[in-house]
């Protein structure tokens, strides 16, 4: 069952990684001091790219392995990877680097005062996204995390649902195609725009699950097979 539920899952990381190669300059550092002043910050959005797919892959190794219970945290971290890079999208896309853009900016080039600065909250960064005009929110949906860690969690011993697990991750990767286009469209780099457009394009017809995900049908359905489970072995 793995192999089959994964196949298209495993096609779009396939795809995304591949795009993303093409974006990423050689030699990469984040040490620079243009990403202090926000001219590079597509640098920092691909960074952030490569370890949304890393965790992934880390959640693909432990489906394949039946650790499902233990994707949980990693789904929490790519949500978090998710918002960043819509977060640090916005300057671009708005012509203005904010002082919370650059705090966080601060923090991630290793900045030997750092420590100095307050950390920025995940809720600040959730508000900004929900106020910009730049972003397209019927696309860039803020994920609903809470509700994608419920359906994943054990309860009274009941295990949970590796059909919803490998729907989640297919959900994850999409989403990882569109930060990419969205990296893609700060780095000026029109061709891999267009190229993740057309994927999705091509997802979006031959499953149309991936793109928009129903986590309430998900969950009455992990419920249902629970049933209907217990049924059967009270026959």
């Amino acid at each position: 069952m793995y192999d089959a539920e994964m196949k298209l899952n495993h096609q779009i990381v396939q795809f995304v990684e591949t795009q993303l190669h093409l974006l990423l300059p050689p030699q990469t550092s984040l040490q620079s001091s243009t990403m202090m002043t926000g001219q590079n910050m597509h640098l920092v959005m691909m960074t952030i790219l490569a370890q949304y797919l890393a965790g992934l892959k880390a959640i693909d190794c432990l489906l394949s392995k039946g650790f499902t219970a233990q994707t949980r945290g990693i789904f929490q971290t790519l949500g978090d990877d998710y918002e960043d890079i819509i977060f640090l999208s916005l300057p671009s896309q708005d012509g203005q680097l904010t002082p919370l853009h650059e705090e966080y900016l601060k923090g991630v080039a290793g900045d030997e005062c750092h420590t100095c600065y307050s950390p920025i909250s995940r809720c600040e960064i959730r508000n900004m996204i929900k106020r910009a005009n730049s972003i397209n929110h019927n696309v860039f949906q803020l994920y609903p995390k809470k509700q994608a860690l419920q359906i994943l969690r054990t309860h009274g011993g009941k295990q949970c649902s590796v059909e919803v697990a490998f729907m989640l991750h297919r959900h994850y990767a999409y989403k990882a195609l569109l930060l990419t286009m969205l990296t893609a469209k700060i780095a000026g780099d029109t061709e891999i725009m267009r190229a993740c457009l057309n994927y999705r394009a091509h997802l979006e017809m031959i499953d149309p699950k991936t793109i928009q995900l129903d986590y309430e049908a998900m969950s009455e359905g992990a419920a249902s097979r629970e049933f209907r489970t217990r049924f059967v072995a009270v026959k």
